[in-house]
């Protein structure tokens, strides 16, 4: 039997300082707090880890089905009901914008508003989304995230879901 506990960090963290009259006034924008998923299905809840580098030539897609094509690392075939994180990061050496989101057709909408709603990552950007709830995942007609590569050249980019089985 596995086990997975999540922690997903997705905050932003600045101090904006200004010098006035021989002094510093100081603006913190503190870290939001870890948004933690413990072991199992339901809210709250993931047992389902996929993480993999993979590569796109210039110009091409691949459609990622999120319910029976993958495996994780253990080797086993992944049918996900719900996606809870997502984390897709295109690298600062690309020289291509990724789009996600999308797929023609048996779309998974996610954290999108709908199925043609897409979102472009230069190089360098990364995106990350997380549900304590979950998108739902329809085997067949809702199951698929696309990732598309524009006319740069080839990218090696990193995707990491974090997945309730129910």
């Amino acid at each position: 039997m596995t086990s997975l506990n999540t922690i997903v960090r997705a905050s932003i963290a600045a101090v904006n300082k200004k010098s006035l009259d021989g002094r510093d006034v100081v603006d913190r924008m503190p870290d939001a707090a870890d948004v933690q998923l413990g072991s199992g299905a339901g809210y709250g809840k993931a047992d389902i880890a996929f993480k993999d580098k993979r590569t796109l030539s210039a110009s091409t897609s691949e459609n990622i089905d999120l319910a029976g094509s993958l495996s994780d690392a253990f080797g086993q075939t992944i049918t996900a009901a719900k996606v809870k994180a997502i984390l897709i990061e295109n690298p600062e050496a690309s020289t291509s914008n990724l789009s996600v989101g999308g797929a023609a057709s048996n779309t998974f909408v996610g954290p999108f508003a709908d199925a043609t709603d897409t979102i472009v990552l230069k190089p360098g950007d990364r995106f990350v989304a997380v549900s304590r709830t979950g998108w739902t995942v329809t085997a067949g007609t809702g199951d698929i995230l696309e990732v598309a590569n524009g006319a740069g050249g080839s990218v090696d980019y990193d995707i990491e879901l974090i997945m309730a089985s129910a």
